[in-house]
């Protein structure tokens, strides 16, 4: 499922343009972005987005086997909730 498909389904839902829905889902997936980068998101019955911090390690490149040193890096984590586990589920 891409942003289009989820402002197509909020459009038909909510009875508005596409181009609100787009807009709309935008100003969703920005907010969790600003907010993730501040700390965590913590969406109820669906999941929590959180960053983390991956230290500094020495790695190897898959292509050639060589060595190479891999830096710190944040990343960002995402914890799916009980309620969104089940319903995937079936």
């Amino acid at each position: 499922m891409t942003r289009n498909d989820i402002a197509d389904a909020l459009a038909t839902a909510r009875n508005l343009s596409k181009a609100e829905a787009r807009t709309m889902v935008a100003d969703v997936l920005d907010a969790i972005a600003a907010g993730a980068a501040k700390g965590e998101v913590a969406l109820a019955g669906f999941g929590k987005f959180s960053v983390t911090h991956r230290p500094a390690r020495a790695g190897r490149n898959p292509r050639t086997g060589e060595a190479m040193f891999v830096a710190a890096s944040r990343t960002v984590r995402f914890r799916p909730a009980k309620a969104f586990k089940d319903r995937v589920a079936g």
